[in-house]
């Protein structure tokens, strides 16, 4: 069995969107690499040089595999290198949420494996000596009193059920202080997560995995995989590497790959911009907190080392992209700071991002040897690594935690090929509208 690779508009979007003012800020120190070109053998091949694949590569090459990793734009062209750098606990989804639908010793295995994988990121940062900029503090906040009470619930919950009493409540009045802004009903403020500087953090674990030994091939788009007698092989438009195993680990720029991926992982636009420096005595964000709040379609922002302000706000689930996305996204923000009406915007751009129905990561063996984790839908920070480190222990043999992440409910997108894209937006814009509500 074998898939060719067509990508979607979306994807190619994605592939030219303008770099990030992470690219402009971030330090590559590892050399440029060249295309594949022939017919090679190795260990493992892994599709996919953001932080699931690099993180897989590092530690199978720490092991003493032949890894080779092909990248079709890259290092930091995709999601890995174009997201919030929000550092999130848990999941998109609440541990009652969990408990309904996998019971409770799942959801406890769960919240465990989050928590392992926010711990893990904090250690290699610091094992690595990797200058990611790391701020910890995360708000959360609430948009209506409804979606208040809601996060009140889910508080009181998480310190009955799991022991977490880290995060602090914020009334109306103390949130207001610790974002700059009224528009906030209140929130939580959770001291253990917090935020990055996601391309010097993924430069920093791809000179990890090259000096451990992974071979990087930059521009090798993969247009086809499949298998090779008892083995496996991932072909470019110039080389073929024949392997061990294979790690699909593109997220949503995957399209085309695995049938079987494409059905449950659709890439949809997500954007941001970065303002010019604000004044050192800005009300805004004065303890450098990240935040996000309760909308379904996400606003989230944070400021970073020389005080610029981040913020993501607004998606695109269709393949044509906003024409102008510093208008696109500072619409967002002048709502919740209108005071940054005239700001300047320095960077402004796009990436795409792959979510699932669930919104849940989906990870898998999907044949022997052929390996899938993606679809992080927005929590990629904090999970991704941690699941290229599982795929690792997969190949390695040595994984314990890959069974619980395979009972995740991640069924397909309904409509198949030709009806998931309108499907989809209609269920977004649905959702996008209930926002607006009180």
């Amino acid at each position: 069995m074998h898939s060719v690779n067509t990508p979607s508009r979306h994807v190619s979007a994605a592939a030219s969107a303008p770099d990030s003012w992470y690219h402009a800020s971030a330090i590559r120190h590892f050399r440029a690499t060249r295309p594949l070109a022939g017919t090679r053998q190795a260990d493992v091949v892994i599709i996919g040089a953001g932080f699931t694949g690099i993180s897989a590569a590092l530690d199978l090459a720490t092991h003493g595999l032949q890894v080779v990793v092909l990248e079709a734009n890259q290092v930091g062209a995709g999601a890995s290198g174009r997201n919030g750098g929000l550092a999130c606990s848990g999941w998109r989804h609440d541990q009652a949420w969990f408990e309904a639908r996998v019971g409770l010793a799942d959801a406890r295995k769960l919240w465990a494996l989050s928590e392992a994988a926010k711990a893990d990121l904090l250690t290699r940062i610091n094992q690595l000596g990797i200058d990611a900029d790391w701020t910890p503090g995360q708000i959360f906040a609430a948009h209506t009193p409804g979606m208040m009470q809601a996060l009140d619930n889910d508080a009181a919950h998480m310190a009955e059920t799991y022991g977490y009493v880290m995060p602090q409540r914020l009334d109306r009045d103390q949130v207001a202080e610790a974002l700059g802004t009224s528009v906030y009903h209140g929130g939580w403020r959770d001291p253990s997560a917090g935020h990055v500087h996601p391309l010097k953090l993924l430069f920093g674990l791809a000179e990890a995995a090259v000096t451990a030994g992974a071979v990087l091939h930059e521009g090798s788009q993969v247009l086809e995989v499949g298998q090779h007698g008892a083995k496996r092989f991932a072909r470019t438009a110039t080389g073929k590497i024949i392997a061990d195993h294979v790690l699909l680990c593109g997220d949503g720029y995957l399209d085309g790959i695995h049938k079987e991926v494409e059905a449950r992982v659709l890439p949809i636009g997500s954007f941001m911009i970065a303002t010019e420096p604000l004044e050192r005595d800005s009300p805004i964000l004065p303890q450098r907190d990240s935040v996000m709040d309760t909308r379904f379609v996400v606003n989230y922002w944070r400021k970073t080392a020389d005080h610029r302000l981040i913020f993501g706000g607004g998606e695109k689930y269709t393949p044509s992209w906003p024409g102008d996305v510093e208008a696109f996204v500072k619409a967002n923000l002048v709502k919740i700071y209108p005071s940054l009406k005239q700001v300047r915007v320095s960077h402004a751009w796009g990436g795409a991002l792959g979510i699932t129905p669930t919104r849940l990561p989906y990870l898998r063996e999907l044949e022997p040897g052929l390996l899938s984790a993606s679809g992080y839908s927005g929590q990629g920070v904090v999970l991704a690594p941690y699941f290229g480190r599982i795929l690792a222990a997969c190949v390695l043999k040595r994984h314990s935690e890959y069974d619980v992440l395979a009972r995740l409910p991640v069924p397909p997108f309904p409509g198949g090929r030709a009806l998931r894209w309108p499907m989809l937006t209609a269920a977004m814009s649905w959702y996008a509208l209930r926002d607006k509500l009180p």
